[in-house]
């Protein structure tokens, strides 16, 4: 993406400073993974963070940071609002799609919010 002074998508780079950065900030960490077809390559995997008796759950390092980061924001009380789930909503109306080629289809405004 031109024009921005730094761009960060998750990949296979962002895992371990996810971690880094969730242990600096004072948790646990611990993990695990399930098999679910027979080899180490086939897992579902789940990472948790623990500090003063919050725990904090995902299957990525990146999304376990993102929960810990809400909480830090938003407190005990994270759940949504209204506000919340309106701007939700507004993000999605103004979601672009793009088709396997990537070219750009117009939503049908009536899709469903997730």
């Amino acid at each position: 993406m031109e024009g921005y002074k730094l761009t960060i998508r998750i990949a296979g780079n962002t895992a371990a400073p996810s971690l880094a950065a969730i242990r600096k900030k004072g948790y646990s960490v611990r993990s695990s993974a399930t098999l679910t077809e027979g080899d180490i390559g086939n897992c579902l995997y789940q990472y948790d963070a623990i500090r003063d008796g919050r725990f904090f759950s995902a299957t990525s390092p990146e999304e376990l940071l993102g929960l810990i980061a809400m909480w830090e924001t938003r407190g005990d009380d994270w759940r949504g609002t209204e506000e919340d789930f309106a701007f939700r909503d507004e993000v999605f109306r103004k979601m672009m799609v793009y088709n396997q080629e990537g070219n750009i289809i117009q939503p049908d405004m009536s899709w469903p919010s997730p």
